[in-house]
């Protein structure tokens, strides 16, 4: 199975359906799906961190970037769409939401003040994984 997509994003979550189409919602679902920030949130969350930790600056300043934006992160039901993006994109590596953390405070989050921490889901098979390894070059 391939990483997850927008519309799986849509699909496992009905009640986010007013974002389809949405290109601002969208280019966040990507850059959250860049195998960079994947392997940044998993990390995160080992770490005791909310899993957005590593890429809420980075969508936030995506969002004020934008001269016409077509989501508003001051709305609370804006941002929680985001963190379900976060957790389609993590559920094929075996992530379940366990509870709500607070973002690190020198994070200086502008618009999120807490996220998702995960817990692995040992009675879902796992479709993707984070492979490290070093190579000599």
């Amino acid at each position: 199975m391939p990483k997850s997509t927008f519309q799986d994003f849509i699909d496992d979550n009905p009640n986010c359906k007013k974002y389809d189409g949405n290109p601002d919602a969208m280019e966040v679902f990507d850059i959250l799906s860049l195998n960079e920030n994947i392997v940044k949130m998993i990390d995160a969350n080992s770490a005791g961190k909310p899993a957005l930790t590593p890429c809420i600056k980075t969508i936030e300043n995506f969002i004020i970037s934008r001269p016409n934006p077509t989501i508003d992160l001051t709305d609370d039901f804006t941002k929680q769409a985001v963190g379900r993006m976060a957790k389609t994109i993590l559920k094929p590596f075996g992530y379940k939401p366990s509870r709500q953390k607070d973002l690190p405070k020198d994070l200086n989050a502008r618009y999120f003040k807490s996220a998702t921490y995960y817990e692995i889901d040992k009675n879902v098979p796992i479709s993707l994984r984070v492979v490290r390894h070093i190579e000599e070059v």
